[in-house]
């Protein structure tokens, strides 16, 4: 899948989110530099199951993303299956946006992401769906799918 690919099934996801927010930036960064960025976080997420995070940025809320993650992960999946894992990871960080919740520390991570998780469950059951059978299964996802 091309990065332009990509990138528009994240604008046209951010464009229709149903929550009104502050449209964030989104960014691809090398599997090198996002390995990098993540390791400054306090979340202690490792790049090969991160595909994108959130983080505030002077001016604003940046999304970014590693192709080759979003890549790795999609290879072999369906076309819609594709594009269903990309709305996904980016409804997923946009209401982390809407949201707004500073994570400082282990139990704010925690609630951030259980509420996160209702709300996608709540609003995109399919999407949803789709997420809990990739965490479920990192190693072995498209025999689940």
């Amino acid at each position: 899948m091309k990065r332009d690919d990509i990138a528009l099934i994240i604008h046209d996801t951010i464009l229709n989110f149903p929550k009104k927010i502050e449209k964030p930036e989104i960014e691809f960064l090398p599997k090198r530099r996002f390995s990098k960025y993540l390791d400054l976080l306090e979340t202690k997420k490792h790049v090969n199951f991160t595909p994108c995070f959130v983080a505030q940025m002077k001016g604003g809320r940046v999304i970014y993303f590693c192709k080759q993650t979003v890549v790795d992960f999609v290879s072999g999946l369906s076309h819609f299956n594709q594009r269903l894992f990309i709305e996904a990871v980016t409804l997923h960080e946009l209401f982390h946006v809407w949201n707004d919740i500073q994570v400082r520390s282990e139990g704010d991570l925690v609630f951030s992401e259980a509420l996160v998780h209702e709300e996608l469950r709540e609003m995109f059951p399919k999407h949803s769906l789709l997420l809990e059978k990739f965490k479920a299964h990192k190693d072995d996802i498209r025999k689940v799918i």
